[in-house]
C-alpha cells in the first residue's frame, strides 16, 4: 500500500532528505533475490553412476545442495576435465557460478551446454534469468518465452519472465505471469506483487 507521503508533492521550498532520494525502489531491493528462489525450482540432470565423471557430477550436486559454491565449482571443474562437453556438469558448474554471483561465466556454461542439447528447457529457462541477470533484458524474453511456449506452466520461467517485465516497467504482464507462478505453488512475496505502483 502506498502511504501519502509517498504520494504528495513535497511542500513549496521543501527539498526531499538525502535518504528519501537514495531510497531504492522494490524492484532494485529484490534484486537478483529470485535467482535463489529459481535454484529450488530448476532440476539438475541426475549424474547417478559410478563412473568417475558422474561421481565428480555427483559430487558437484551435493555441493550444491549445501549451498558450497566454491567447492560445487571444483568438482565440476574436475568432471569436465574427464569429459569438456558433458552438459549435466556445465550446467551444474553454472548453478555455481550463479551462487558466486559470477553470471557472465555461467552464462557461458549454459550456452556451451545448449550448444550439445539445444532442446533442453531447463537450460534455456536458466539461460533467460541470467541474459535478465546481466541486463539483456529483451534477449531474456525471448527465451523465456520460447520455454513457455513449448512448457506453459513451467514456474520458474514465468518467474523469470516476470522479473524481467519488472524491469522493463510491464507492470500488466509482470502480475499476469506473478499470479500464474504463485498458483503454481512458487512462493511469490506479497512485496513482489506490490512493486508496480513504485514504478509509475
Amino acid at each position: 500500500m502506498v502511504t501519502s507521503a509517498a504520494t504528495s508533492p513535497p511542500s513549496p521550498g521543501r527539498r526531499p532528505t538525502a535518504s528519501r532520494r537514495s531510497r531504492p525502489r522494490p524492484a532494485c531491493r529484490n534484486g537478483m533475490r529470485f535467482l535463489s528462489l529459481l535454484a529450488a525450482l530448476w532440476m539438475l540432470q541426475s549424474c547417478a553412476g559410478s563412473t568417475p565423471l558422474q561421481q565428480r557430477c555427483a559430487e558437484g550436486h551435493r555441493h550444491l545442495d549445501d549451498q558450497q559454491w566454491d567447492r560445487a565449482e571444483r568438482s565440476y571443474d574436475r568432471a569436465l576435465k574427464l569429459s569438456p562437453g558433458y552438459g549435466p556438469a556445465l550446467v551444474g558448474r553454472a548453478s555455481a557460478r550463479i551462487g558466486l554471483n559470477r553470471y557472465a561465466e555461467a552464462l557461458s556454461d549454459v550456452d556451451a551446454a545448449l550448444a550439445g542439447s539445444p532442446d533442453r528447457l531447463e537450460w534455456r529457462s536458466r539461460r533467460g534469468v541470467l541474459l535478465h541477470a546481466l541486463g539483456r533484458y529483451e534477449e531474456a524474453l525471448v527465451e523465456l518465452d520460447r520455454v513457455l511456449a513449448r512448457s506453459p506452466n513451467h514456474a520458474a520461467s514465468l518467474t523469470g519472465r516476470a522479473m524481467t517485465y519488472l524491469r522493463l516497467k510491464r507492470c500488466p504482464e509482470a502480475m499476469r505471469d506473478l499470479r500464474r507462478a504463485r498458483r503454481l505453488g512458487v512462493p511469490i512475496p506479497d512485496s513482489w506483487l506490490q512493486t508496480c505502483p513504485d514504478l509509475k
